[in-house]
């Protein structure tokens, strides 16, 4: 005769990323190396080979960009993936500290 199986407390689920505060930061500085690389979205949707139309939906959520699609997102922009990741972990610890 089998024992039955202990019923375990289900967790809830965690908050997909797209709705965690984080993101919103990701998304400003995507929007903010931009800017400050002095590029209109068509400029760095040419230097990405995409379109103007991607770089808005990047900015704004629409669509998600991958470790590499970041880099060189950072690249069009001229900077790093490390100084990203460094500008993000500096937002996230301000959010953090309120």
């Amino acid at each position: 005769m089998q024992k039955p199986k202990k019923q375990r407390p289900k967790a809830p689920p965690a908050p997909k990323s797209l709705h965690r505060p984080e993101y919103a930061a990701v998304l400003k500085v995507l929007l903010e190396l931009r800017e400050e690389a002095d590029l209109l979205q068509s400029e760095l949707g040419k230097k990405l080979g995409r379109s103007q139309s991607y770089v808005s939906m990047a900015e704004r959520g629409a669509i998600r960009l991958d470790a590499l699609q970041l880099r060189d997102w950072c690249a069009a922009c001229g900077t790093t993936l490390a100084a990203f990741v460094e500008t993000l972990e500096g937002k996230w610890s301000q959010g953090k500290r309120r």
